[in-house]
C-alpha cells in the first residue's frame, strides 16, 4: 500500500518483477498513473498486490482512508523494495 507513489513503486520494481519468476498483471490505471498491480510469482503463486491508495480511493488523507479500508494503525512503514529481485 503505498500513499501517491505508483510513479515511484512502478519505476523500482518494473525490472525486478517483469522477469522469468514473475507474471505481472494488467494494472488498474496506466503505468504513468498506476492504482493497483497484482504480481504472480510462477512458482509459489504467491501474489502481491501493490496500490496506491490516494489514487485509488481519491483525495483523502491517510489517517481517514486507513479507517475507512483497513481498520489498523495509520503508521506508515517502509518497503524495502530489496527483497524482491529477478532472482527470487
Amino acid at each position: 500500500l503505498g500513499w501517491n507513489s505508483s510513479r515511484f513503486d512502478i519505476a523500482l520494481l518494473w525490472d525486478a518483477l517483469d522477469c522469468e519468476l514473475w507474471t505481472m498483471g494488467a494494472p488498474i490505471g496506466d503505468l504513468n498513473n498506476t492504482k493497483s498491480i497484482t504480481v504472480t510469482h510462477k512458482m509459489s503463486h504467491m501474489k502481491l498486490q501493490f496500490i496506491d491508495a490516494e489514487n485509488l480511493f481519491g483525495q483523502m488523507i491517510l489517517k481517514a482512508c486507513v479507517k475507512d479500508y483497513a481498520d489498523k494503525s495509520e503508521h506508515k512503514d517502509e518497503f524495502s523494495y530489496e527483497i524482491i529481485n529477478s532472482n527470487n
